[in-house]
């Protein structure tokens, strides 16, 4: 037996917020390696001068830990800072 229409709306669809994980900048550690928002902190530029650095080959581009995850040695951004003679 086939149930009649009803003009009823729809209820609207809920989906679950996703759960973004964000990175917040910290102070670069004696060794290891940093990630971005540490990078960008340590050098005192922004995220776009830096890629764009990145690209003229004045910064080194780090490694990638996984496809989304890109980390710098941190002896490279020490020694990236002595040579442009930034603060820390």
């Amino acid at each position: 037996m086939q149930q009649k229409p009803t003009n009823k709306p729809l209820a609207p669809i809920t989906r679950a917020k996703r759960s973004k994980i964000t990175y917040t900048a910290t102070p670069l550690p004696a060794e290891g390696f940093a990630r971005l928002p540490s990078v960008l902190q340590a050098l005192g530029i922004s995220k776009t001068s830096f890629l764009d650095g990145i690209k003229a080959g004045k910064y080194p581009q780090g490694k990638l830990l996984s496809p989304r995850c890109r980390v710098w040695p941190v002896s490279d951004i020490r020694n990236l800072i002595e040579q442009i003679g930034g603060n820390q």
